[in-house]
């Protein structure tokens, strides 16, 4: 976390501090109780956050946003049944379909075991069965959309629930597919005749989408193409700045579909890259419009959206199976490089010792270094053949704030794994340094083969870090692979949970075999860093895709 980070962080919580003295002297405001609880959520305190929002409801029960809010934490915490009857004392109060269909399609982040996945995906089946005919009527659902973001993680094909629901909030606010008007009058190329490409997205900071993209937006040749950037307001940081300084353009997009599309619309983009959708639901209502003749979505979130105003899906060659189409919606194009062109992370001078972290010298650690919700229980029996396998290992597992997610994990193991629970530990929720650091320090990464790591793996193989992996047929699972693949790197790429344990447990026990590894790694990772072929691809595909709409940059 940045300096400015902190201080913003500092700044929030002094004004927690004066909204709660003045609720003091008027207990009976509440919007401050809702406004209190918002800022309790941005800061982690979900516990203060809880207790704000039941005490606006306690003073007025027809406060729905309260209810709503209050749902939203319940359910962050995995309390499925707390979370519905909110949303149903909400729904109660001010009855609207686009929160029937919520209540309809939401579902918790971690699970317990495979079976619960197994009646969440059909309770979801059975509700978009029963939305899709109920006529619903949906005004704007940019606040509340229901995007299915957790089951990405399920380990599962789901094409055919994002398309059904694609279809159903079109149905339901035919707004959503507003159609730009240079659409059908093209803009005069005299004064720009370069192709103009706008990238839009939520998450322009510190974070993994700002991470993947910096470098292709900065880097695309300014002869043939100009490049909007468009952000939508969340976070802003020294990242935002730098990538809004590679952009010949920046604007900020109103929290207003209407007004955003509309601001959108008046840049007549040839081009709109979104670098995820499903991670936001403004990004994802916005998705649905037509502001540009060509349209696209990569793998920032490594799922089809199934929105019928997405052309493309941009993935890479090494990311996908032959026959991969059927997963998407979308076209899929195949870039003949990973579509990134990423900086090299920066390490800090000063490395840390595994005393820093309180770890022992004399125990293998294999990191699990994903958010816990990528924990699928699948992956219990993997972690548990490798402690069995090595005495002296431990599982280290990287906390969340949200304190119920790690809670929930370890009653899991408890009951999957009980001789082994034990050897599984939590380190705390750190910095992007620290845990850069953190992964300097111990022997293995574990790659989720469910869901694996693209930033995580770059990381860990900046730092000389080996990473675990096991490439399945989707999209999602292949991206540690590939990066691997991408330094030459295969002893770590296995095909069978058995095989998956073997080279686990050879680096972990092994050090001559590990130091071997890393000295290879460390000696080829430049490889994965400011890839000029990256961007060249992606003009590949801008220039093809235009192309097929009559849209030509200069000679």
């Amino acid at each position: 976390m940045g300096g400015e980070q902190k201080s913003a962080t500092d700044a929030l919580r002094e004004e927690v501090e004066r909204q709660k003295k003045a609720l003091e002297q008027n207990p009976g405001n509440i919007g401050l109780y809702v406004s209190t609880g918002d800022m309790l959520r941005k800061l982690g305190d979900t516990q203060d956050a809880k207790r704000h929002y039941e005490a606006a409801t306690l003073n007025d029960p027809a406060c729905v946003d309260a209810w709503i809010k209050l749902g939203h934490v319940l359910l962050r915490e995995c309390n499925f049944t707390g979370a519905l009857a909110n949303y149903a004392m909400a729904q109660a109060y001010q009855p609207r379909d686009m929160m029937r269909l919520w209540m309809a399609l939401t579902m918790p982040p971690v699970f317990f075991s495979q079976g619960q996945i197994n009646a969440f995906r059909r309770r979801v089946e059975r509700g978009l069965d029963v939305m899709s005919q109920a006529g619903l009527v949906i005004d704007d659902p940019s606040d509340l959309a229901a995007m299915l973001f957790y089951m990405a993680y399920h380990g599962l094909p789901d094409r055919k629930f994002h398309d059904k629901l694609a279809d159903l909030h079109l149905k339901a606010c035919p707004s959503l597919g507003f159609v730009a008007p240079h659409i059908d009058n093209p803009r005069p190329r005299k004064d720009e005749p370069r192709i103009k490409v706008g990238f839009i997205s939520r998450f322009f900071f510190e974070h993994s989408i700002g991470r993947l993209m910096q470098g292709v937006i900065a880097k695309l040749d300014r002869r043939r193409f100009h490049v909007t950037l468009v952000v939508i307001p969340h976070v802003e940081d020294e990242m935002t700045n730098a990538i809004a300084a590679g952009a010949d353009k920046t604007i900020r997009a109103p929290l207003n579909l209407d007004v955003a599309r509309r601001a959108i619309a008046r840049e007549m983009l040839d081009v709109i890259v979104y670098p995820e959708i499903g991670m936001d639901s403004f990004s994802y209502c916005l998705a649905f419009a037509r502001l540009a003749p060509v349209q696209c979505v990569t793998w920032g979130h490594p799922v089809s959206p199934g929105i019928p105003n997405l052309d493309y899906f941009v993935s890479s060659e090494a990311l996908e199976t032959e026959g991969g189409e059927k997963h998407y919606r979308e076209t899929l194009f195949r870039l003949k490089a990973l579509p990134t062109y990423y900086y090299k992370p920066k390490v800090s001078e000063r490395p840390k010792s595994r005393a820093d972290f309180g770890l022992a010298e004399d125990i293998n650690y294999y990191l699990f270094a994903q958010y816990l919700f990528r924990m699928h229980p699948g992956f219990d029996g993997v972690m548990a053949d490798i402690l069995r396998r090595d005495p002296k290992g431990n599982i280290l597992l990287v906390r969340h704030p949200e304190k119920s997610w790690s809670n929930l994990l370890t009653a899991r193991f408890k009951e999957s794994i009980p001789d082994v629970v034990e050897r599984i530990k939590f380190a705390p929720f750190m910095e992007h340094g620290d845990f850069l650091a953190l992964m300097a320090c111990v022997d293995v990464c574990l790659d989720p083969p469910t869901f694996s790591g693209g930033n995580t793996t770059i990381e860990a193989l900046t730092v000389g870090t080996p990473v675990v992996t096991m490439p399945g047929e989707m999209m999602r699972t292949r991206v540690c692979a590939a990066i691997c693949r991408q330094i030459g790197l295969t002893d770590c790429i296995v095909k069978t949970p058995s095989e998956y344990v073997d080279i686990a447990v050879r680096l972990g026990v092994d050090k001559a075999f590990q130091k071997k590894t890393r000295e290879y790694i460390l000696k080829h990772n430049h490889a994965l860093f400011e890839n000029d072929e990256a961007v060249r691809e992606w003009e590949r595909f801008f220039l093809t895709a235009c192309e097929a709409k009559d849209i030509r940059p200069p000679d």
